[in-house]
């Protein structure tokens, strides 16, 4: 067991020397540029960082922008759907209103031609009554008749009058 504790100074201090000789080169050699690099690194990072949260922060301005675009559209199209709603309302009207005055023209043409018409009616049954009349005043004169045949003659007439 004393040979185990037995250490070898020579192969400690050897080791000692290669490992600060190998610190040494590498601190010379690849400390700064490992460094470098990691310092590179970071910065990319933080810059790759920041460049996402602008994008992300110009992709919600452009949502935002959207969304009130959308709703600005969507207000526009029920404006101009009311528009037109009342545009059709107030043609409608305008419709009604022309057919109550094409329906009052209609009856009041179809009145004065039944005006026309009963004038006419009453025009010519005049002249036919007219005509009776004379027919039986020339049967009454020309047959010199006695009062028997006169009664018989007028109720004749009045039935042809009827």
């Amino acid at each position: 067991m004393a040979r185990s504790l037995d250490l070898n100074w020579g192969l400690i201090v050897t080791q000692i020397i290669g490992f600060i000789l190998t610190v040494l080169i590498l601190k010379a050699f690849a400390w700064k540029p490992l460094l470098k690099m990691l310092e590179d690194r970071k910065k990319k990072i933080v810059a790759d960082i920041g460049d996402a949260e602008k994008i992300k922060s110009d992709a919600e301005s452009l949502l935002d922008n959207y969304n009130a675009r959308l709703r600005d559209i969507e207000t526009e199209a029920r404006s101009k759907i009311q528009d037109a709603v009342a545009e059709g309302n107030r043609i409608a009207a305008e419709i009604r209103e022309q057919a109550r005055d094409d329906a009052r023209m209609i009856v009041e043409k179809s009145r004065e031609d039944l005006s026309r018409d009963v004038a006419k009616a009453r025009v010519q049954l005049r002249d036919e009554v007219v005509s009776m009349a004379i027919t039986a005043a020339e049967k009454i004169i020309s047959a010199k008749l006695d009062e028997s045949e006169q009664k018989r003659l007028l109720e004749n007439f009045l039935r042809e009058v009827e």
